[in-house]
């Protein structure tokens, strides 16, 4: 592959991830978790030298770079936001094969 691939994951660290459950049990992991359990994977799963990992909190960190991210709020998309290269991929969680999946297809396109 070459060049880097950027993964950024947009959410608050210490707030739960909201779900609408219907009698289905929810997670009650923090966005800040669930990232961590996803970094945790892929340096399990991937070559983590092709990528650039970051959590931004929407709440401290400066979002200056990110309208797209507040566009995406603003339409209803839920936190916590991944995206690749820029772009919004995942939203409202955070589901490690599937975006382990979506960087596997883009690296077959390089």
């Amino acid at each position: 592959m070459s060049g880097e691939i950027t993964i950024d994951v947009f959410g608050i660290r210490n707030q739960a991830v909201g779900c609408n459950c219907s009698g289905k049990s929810c997670s009650s992991k923090t966005m800040d978790e669930m990232y961590r359990e996803f970094y945790a994977f892929m340096t399990k799963t991937m070559n983590t030298n092709q990528f650039k990992i970051r959590f931004i909190d929407i709440l401290i960190d400066d979002m200056d770079d990110y309208g797209y991210v507040i566009d995406a709020m603003n339409q209803g998309y839920g936190l916590p936001l991944t995206a690749i290269n820029g772009e919004i991929k995942f939203y409202g969680g955070i589901s490690n094969r599937m975006i382990a999946n979506s960087l596997r297809r883009l690296n077959q396109r390089r």
